[in-house]
């Protein structure tokens, strides 16, 4: 690696003419630098790594730093979909704003750039720090997409230790002393236990309906329910998250009929599904309510009611030995 690009790297990825010729580089190295590959030229005065991503980029040639929605999945966070613009933060005082792809003047409001402007705006680097990214994201982006980016950041759960949790506790209580009184109250909704969007998605609009849900609930036998519905009716997304690693077909369905065995009730859905189909899945949870399937009653009763969890189990092992016994 050459020296001028280690220098590039250690300010994020992009640096000003200004910038390599206080560390000592001459404007012949650097033009030698672009023709080699080793540098881009991004716009007169401005240069970057050509590995960096497109998206920091196409935010250094508009003038300022990706930021919101464009920076969450940079950052290691979850997103709704593709933004549709590209989110950039510049300094409230900046002019001469460049189009991301062409590098010509900006008209604003653009199609293409949302500009966040901001009097405190990041001096260096390509992308603005999470606690800003998310700061951005709850006051831009409707509720449920803004929640699907925070709960991401939040997620801690005690099956995952080795998952760092991007925004500790602190930093969250932080950012809501920095939001408004209104993406404060949407920030408030989000939960530690979300593993994908399909299950924020879901939480959010199950909510809103007016169904009692609770999220990532411990069921009987050491197992979690996605959401839970009311009492027993579990409600699990599939195809993202938890539900695609190695393995989890099989244990998946392992764990449905244990659920179910002990007499809890099961749906369950692909994220697809949730996020494109919402009205068939709320159409099939609206009927298990209907006939009170989220309850435990006479008809269903709660496992504990009648024998212990490893009467439970021992009765599940002994019914499928016999069967296997049989055939």
């Amino acid at each position: 690696m050459s020296e001028l690009r280690r220098l590039i790297g250690s300010t994020g990825g992009i640096c000003s003419t200004a910038d390599l010729a206080q560390a000592g580089f001459t404007e012949r190295g650097i033009a030698v630098a672009v023709n080699r590959g080793e540098i881009e030229r991004l716009h007169r005065g401005v240069y970057c790594d050509p590995r960096i991503a497109t998206e920091l980029k196409q935010a250094a040639r508009v003038g300022g730093r990706l930021t919101c929605v464009s920076a969450a999945h940079l950052h290691g966070l979850r997103v709704l979909g593709t933004p549709p613009k590209l989110h950039v933060e510049v300094a409230s005082n900046a002019a001469r704003l460049r189009h991301p792809g062409t590098a010509r003047p900006l008209t604003l409001p653009s199609p293409d750039v949302r500009v966040h402007w901001e009097p405190d705006a990041q001096a260096e680097g390509a992308m603005v720090s999470l606690s800003r990214c998310l700061e951005h994201v709850m006051g831009c982006l409707p509720p449920v997409e803004a929640l699907c980016v925070l709960d991401s950041a939040r997620e801690r759960v005690p099956w995952r230790p080795e998952r760092p949790q991007l925004l500790e506790e602190t930093a969250f209580q932080a950012l809501l002393a920095r939001l408004s009184v209104s993406a404060r109250r949407v920030a408030e909704r989000s939960i530690t236990g979300s593993q994908s969007v399909g299950e924020t998605v879901a939480r959010e609009r199950l909510t809103a309906a007016g169904v009692p849900v609770r999220a990532q609930m411990p069921l009987i036998g050491g197992h979690f329910a996605d959401i839970l519905i009311g009492d027993r009716l579990v409600f699990e997304v599939d195809g993202e998250g938890p539900h695609t690693e190695p393995g989890a077909f099989d244990r998946d369905r392992a764990r449905w009929a244990w659920l179910k065995a002990v007499g809890y009730a099961h749906l369950s859905f692909s994220h697809r599904q949730v996020i494109e189909r919402w009205d068939e899945v709320f159409d099939a949870v609206r009927m298990h309510l209907r006939r009170g399937d989220h309850l435990w009653s006479t008809a269903n009763p709660p496992p504990w009611a009648t024998q212990d969890v490893a009467t439970a189990r021992r009765g599940t092992r002994g019914a499928v030995r016999r069967v296997a016994e049989a055939s």
